[in-house]
């Protein structure tokens, strides 16, 4: 997946893109309770979404 973006990011904008990615993740117990002090139990998943980004001269 991850050659396959800086590929297309290339090809569109012709610039080498800092690419990133950040995990899904479940919720076994406490969804919407750790920011009142509660107890969660979260777990990261093999699927998340892929960033690719570069600045710009703006």
């Amino acid at each position: 997946m991850e050659s396959q973006i800086r590929s297309s990011f290339k090809n569109l904008f012709e610039t080498e893109p800092l690419i990133s990615f950040a995990p899904g993740r479940i919720n076994l117990i406490g969804e919407h309770t750790d920011y009142q002090e509660g107890f969660v139990f979260p777990a990261a998943i093999q699927f998340g979404i892929w960033v690719a980004a570069q600045k710009n001269s703006l």
